[in-house]
């Protein structure tokens, strides 16, 4: 399926439109200026990472779990 040109350059721009809004928002949010954004900031990224390592252990003993079934119907 192609597209004309004109489509996929007006899609390409509003893409790209949508990042740089991504990137100012995540800019303004580090910026804080008080202490209570700085403070919310941290506990932002700590919360993401915290459950970026529950998801990676869980996902790593669900695979463990499926092996040994595995291993116990073979």
């Amino acid at each position: 399926m192609s597209r004309f040109p004109e489509i996929e350059s007006e899609l390409n721009r509003k893409r790209v439109a949508a990042e740089m809004d991504v990137i100012r928002l995540e800019e303004e949010a580090a910026k804080g200026n008080t202490l209570l954004d700085k403070g919310l900031t941290l506990l932002g990224k700590w919360m993401v990472s915290a459950g970026e390592k529950l998801r990676n252990r869980h996902h790593s003993s669900q695979e463990a779990h499926s092996a040994n079934l595995v291993n116990k119907v073979a």
